[in-house]
Order: C-alpha cells, then structure tokens, then sequence
C-alpha cells in the first residue's frame, strides 16, 4: 500500500508554512541513522539559528505496514530551492527511532524499520539538521487501523436474578474493550443466542473515558417454575468495516422466590378402615407438591386441630404426609371421622393449603353381602323371550352389607350364560342383567348363571346366587316336511279308509309353535277327494273308491301348520299310482242287432259291427251260430249273444258271410285267426 505524507508545514522566523506532497521514491539502500549527541545539535543550532530558518515536517502512516515501507522525505521539510547531502538527526525527545524507524541521512527518506503497533507507540519525533544550517522538525503521527476485535473481560459469566422480578430492571454487565481508537472501539452490543421469549435486551451507555458500558434489562416476566435458566451469547462489535466481533456467554439462573402455595393431588380423600383395625395402622397418604424449591418447596403436613379431630384419634406424620391411627375406634361411636389436613411450604413466610379427610369407620366384617333379584319376565320367573333384542333388561340385582351400610364397597360379577348376557350398574348397588348377544332357543334354550356379590373386606365375604334363565320361544321356525315329494303305488281297487302313506313335518319351534296339523289342500284339477289325512298323524287313507279308469295317477299337496299366531306353514306333493284291477263287465251298445245281406254279396264281406271299443280286450269265440234265410233274397241275422264270465270281455265284431248252408264267418278287426 504507497504511503503519502499528509503534508509539511515549513516555519521561518516569520512563522510561514508550506505544504509538499511526498513523491513515490523507489526503495533505497538505507544507511546507518546519523545520531548526534543532543549536545551537539543544540550548539548547531546556537550558531546556525540566525541565519537558518526552522521549518516543520509532520507525517503519517498506518500502523501494521511491513518493514521498509516508506513514511517520507526529509527534503520535504526544506525550503523551496534548498537542497542537502547530508543530516543530522537528533532524537530530542530520548524515546529511540533506530528499532521502529530507518532514515538515510544523505536522502533523508524515512522508512519503517518494523511493523508499527499504534497501541505502543502512536507519535515519533526528531530533528533533522542540513549541513548548511537548515533544521527540519519531523513528526511520525501513526494512524489506527481495525487490528482488535473488541474484547470481554470473562469469556464466561454467571448471573443470577429472582424470578418476578420487575420488567425494566437492570443487570450491569462488564463492558468489551477495544485497543483501536475513535470509530474503530466497541460500537454496540447484541444478544446473538439463547434468548428465549425475548426475556431480556441490552441497554449502553458511553461513559466519560470512552467505554461503552453495558446492562441486561429484564424484558418478560421471569417464571422460574416455566423456565429456570438462559443461556444468552452476547457479541460486541466496533465500527470498522468489516466490524470484529467479540463474545462472551452469559448463563442467567433465575432463582425462585415462595411465589406458589403448596398443591394437593386431589382436594378431598376417603378411607374406609375397621373399627378393629390395630393402633399405629397407616389409613392413607395425602400428598402435595409445591413447584418452588429448595425451602420454598419443601412440603409439611399436619392435621388442624382447631377445625377437626381435636380427640386426636389420628396423627400425621409432618413430611411424608402419612395419616396413621392413634387411638382405638368405636363404630357405634362414631362411623365417620372428617380431617382437615395442612400443606405448608418452608419458606420464611409459608404458604398454606387446605384438604379434607373423610375416614368411615365400618363394622368388623362378619356379615356377608345379602343379593335380591327381581326377574323382569311377566310371572316373575327367570325366562326371556327368544326374540329378545341386546340390552333388554332381565333382571334386577340389589345388593346390601350390613357391615358397610350405604357405604357398601362390593363388588358383583356374573358368571355362565356364554356371552350372551351381561350386567351394568350405576351407583354400585343396583345392578341389571341384560341381554347381551341374539338369543335363539332352538341353538339352545336354557342357560345356567351365577351372581356373585363380593365384599372388600379382610378376608373378603361373598354371596351367590344361580339359577337358570330358561328361553323362551317365539314361532319363527314353520314345519318342514321329511321330504317335497311323497310316491306311492296301490291298486285302484281298495276299501275306503285304507292306509295309503304317512306324511311327516317337524317345527323347531316349541308349545303350540311347535304343534304341527296336517291338511290336503282342495283342488279343481286333483282328485284329493279321493284321499283323507288324519290332521295329528299325517297318515293318509282313501276316503272313496278310485277309479284307475278316470285317473291313473292322481296327485295332491300336504299342507302342514303350526299353531303359531301368527301360524306358519309348508307343503309337500304326494303322487299316487294307481295299479289297473279288472273291474268291467263288456257291455253291447244294445240286446239284439239285426243286420240284412243281399244275395250274391262277395264272400268275406263284414255286414255287422257289435259291442263297444273296450280298453283291455279279451277276445271269446263260441261256437257257429245258425241262421234261417227267408225266401227273399236278403239274408236277415238275428244274433244272440251267450252270457259271458264275469272276467270276459269281448271286442267289437264284425259278422261276415261264408256262404256256407247253415254256418256263417264273424272276426274282429284286431284278429287274424277265424273259426267255422
């Protein structure tokens, strides 16, 4: 970096002064300072002071430039015209130059022996004299650079303020120092981290000597109990540019004042002892805490005797708070014991808080819980409805202690009845079984429960009850048959009444639900009237004579019914097949035919049809019948049948001539066989 000289002012006599700009010389060889003794100069000076004006040469550089950098020219110093080959320099002030400053006494440049530190040395001086009588008084004035950051005197430090203390209060810290000058010291200071909630701010102020001292304000309400510590970096920094930085770790403790009353963890405890329970017993434990500390939140118990237990049946141990029994207890004295019991902290002015104490006494436990349940049915026994839905009530459960009066601790449980019921309660002694799953009686229609009541005391009592919930029906189950279809195979020709097959529908259902009547359901188109079913058995007999004829295969529908209200019902098909009987006489359409032929009719010419098509023809051929011709030429026939059996039935014939003498040809159209 060139380094210029800020000016020199040359004084005469007159006290005239002339500004010179130091040129740029390139570096010289540098010779040994010429010191003279102060002696000496003074005595030059004596004998040239009249004739030689003094003249003044300042000049400055900044502090930190290496060695050998060039501060400026003695010559600058001389007035306009004068030159020199030589000078005398004379440290008049006694401070050395040689270690900090080199000068050529025959150039009279003046260069830095060393770097130069303003906060050790920040001014040099010295005379510089011309052979021919000039004097020039040099000064070296060394310019502050930003070389120092500013400094804290801890790089750590501890501060301890009482939480609630006042918003605006104020904590003076040590202040930074900076070995620059002017703009270049501290400037100002900030808190870089760890204020939380912006608890605190800094202030400063300047003082006389220049140092920027520095407070921490209380900025928020300090809580202690929320928040016990800080921990703020606080930076200063100076005005250079850049600006250095120093920092320091402030830790702030906020300590506690007796700003919170003890607390109770809950405002009012019950116990439930025996009336024979031993001297020195532990009843209970109350406990408090208190968010201060040390003294502040050190709890104490103690029972008030002005309010409450002054015969001093129980005592209260003062730190853990324990409440055990003093004296020996009389239920038919006194059943409940109401304490007020005292938290206080330690602090030199405690604060106090209140809680109670409610101790029944009960009796020795020699008496078992007693149970009463009311079944909810509509007689009062244990049933319930198959259709009944979740959370209908079954029954009804009280239950009582003697030994605890209304204060009974028992508890009640349910035992059987796989899930499906349940119980609830609200107050601990009235309990309701509900139903708590579907019921269905045809799964299962009775369930075996146990009530159980069991009562807290040493050793524990209990009562039971069972009993069997029976389930009701309800139809929701119709008949249903064996089988949709029914076959059977009898002969046409039965008795009436005579069994033809048995049908058979079951109900899952129970009672009249479950009761099943048969009937034949009426219809046009089937031939039930043939047939009769017995409504209880199912069994079906013929009711009149069947008629293979009219019907071979009759058929019908079994209706079954329950007795349900409403009732319900299935139906199932039973086919008949009738087996054909040979039960019809042939018949002819008439008593007596006659028929006429004509002479010369071709032989084998049928001229008669008798009977009536028949649906199982046997076929009879009796003996020839003879016929008697009258003198025309027609034959006329008479014919007369032969009774037949019963079990004859004879085909339509055809009567046809032979024209033999006395016999005649008949056959029938299904036959092929013939007879004279």
């Amino acid at each position: 970096m060139p380094i210029t000289s800020e000016g020199s002012r040359t004084r005469g006599r007159g006290g005239g002064a002339s500004s010179h700009t130091l040129p740029s010389p390139g570096p010289r060889p540098s010779r040994p300072l010429l010191l003279l003794p102060h002696a000496t100069v003074l005595l030059l000076l004596l004998l040239l002071q009249a004739a030689s004006p003094a003249t003044a040469l300042e000049l400055q550089l900044d502090e930190e430039q290496p060695a050998g950098t060039i501060v400026g020219d003695i010559s600058a110093g001389l007035p306009p015209g004068v030159t020199a080959s030589l000078y005398f320099i004379s440290d008049h002030e006694g401070k050395g130059l040689g270690s900090d400053l080199n000068i050529d006494e025959t150039t009279g440049i003046i260069t830095t022996a060393r770097r130069l530190d303003r906060e050790q040395r920040d001014r040099y001086s010295f005379i510089a004299v011309t052979v021919t009588g000039f004097t020039v008084e040099v000064s070296v004035t060394v310019n502050d650079i930003n070389d120092h950051a500013p400094t804290f005197p801890k790089k750590r430090a501890v501060l301890k303020i009482p939480e609630q203390t006042a918003v605006g209060t104020r904590f003076s810290l040590e202040p930074a120092t900076d070995a620059d000058q002017g703009q270049l010291t501290v400037q100002g200071y900030v808190i870089k981290e760890g204020n939380v909630g912006q608890a605190f701010r800094l202030e400063t102020k300047r003082g006389a000597n220049k140092v920027l001292y520095l407070d921490l304000v209380v900025n928020g309400v300090l809580d202690r109990e929320k928040r016990a510590a800080y921990s703020l970096v606080l930076e200063g920094f100076d005005g250079g540019s850049p600006k250095r930085i120093g920092s320091m770790h402030l830790e702030v403790t906020v300590t506690d004042i007796n700003d919170h009353a003890p607390v109770f963890n809950q405002s009012r405890y019950h116990a439930i002892i025996s009336e024979s329970l031993q001297q020195g017993s532990t009843i209970l434990q109350v406990f408090a805490s208190d968010a201060d500390e040390g003294d502040n939140g050190l709890v104490l118990y103690e029972i008030n005797r002005r309010q409450s237990d002054p015969s001093q049946y129980f005592v209260m141990d003062l730190r853990s708070g324990v409440i055990t029994l003093n004296r020996p207890l009389d239920y038919e004295l006194k059943r409940v014991h109401e304490l007020v019991v005292q938290a206080r902290d330690n602090a030199s002015h405690p604060e106090v808080t209140n809680a109670f104490v409610t101790i029944h006494v009960r009796d020795y436990n020699d008496n078992q819980p007693t149970m009463t349940i009311i079944f909810l049915s509509e007689d009062g026994s244990p049933r319930i409805s198959e259709g009944a839905q979740p959370g209908q009530y079954v029954a009804r459960i009280s239950v009582t202690d003697p030994d605890y009066s209304e204060y009974a601790n028992v508890n009640v449980s349910l035992e059987g009845g796989d899930g499906k019921f349940a119980l609830t309660t609200k107050d601990s002694i009235i309990y309701l079984m509900y139903v708590d799953q579907v019921l269905d009686r045809e799964e299962r229609d009775s369930y075996e429960l146990r009530v159980m009541a069991t009562d807290s005391g040493t050793p524990p009592l209990r009562a039971e009850s069972s009993f069997t919930i029976q389930v009701m029906d309800v139809n929701d189950n119709p008949p249903l048959f064996d089988q949709q279809t029914y076959k059977q195979t009898i002969p046409e020709v039965v008795y009436p009444g005579s069994f033809v097959l048995q049908v058979t529908a079951r109900d899952k259902d129970q009672g009249p639900n479950g009761d099943v009547r048969y009937s034949l359901l009426k219809a046009k188109d089937t031939h039930s009237h043939w047939f009769s079913i017995d409504p209880l058995t199912g069994i079906i007999t013929t009711a009149t004579a069947l008629d293979f004829e009219s019907e071979p295969k009759p058929s019908m529908l079994v209706v079954a019914t329950d007795n349900g209200r409403p009732p319900l019902s299935s139906t199932a098909t039973v086919d008949i097949v009738l087996q054909d009987i040979n039960d019809n006489t042939p018949v002819f359409s008439r008593s007596f035919y006659n028929a006429s032929v004509k002479e010369n009719t071709p032989a084998g010419t049928c001229f008669l049809e008798v009977g009536e098509p028949s649906r199982n023809p046997l076929f009879l051929f009796p003996p020839p019948i003879p016929l008697s011709l009258s003198p025309s030429t027609a034959l006329r026939l008479s014919l007369s049948l032969p009774s037949l059996p019963p079990h004859y039935r004879l085909h339509p014939l055809l009567v046809c001539l032979l024209w033999e003498p006395a016999m005649f040809h008949y056959h029938s159209h299904h036959s092929s066989r013939e007879q004279s």
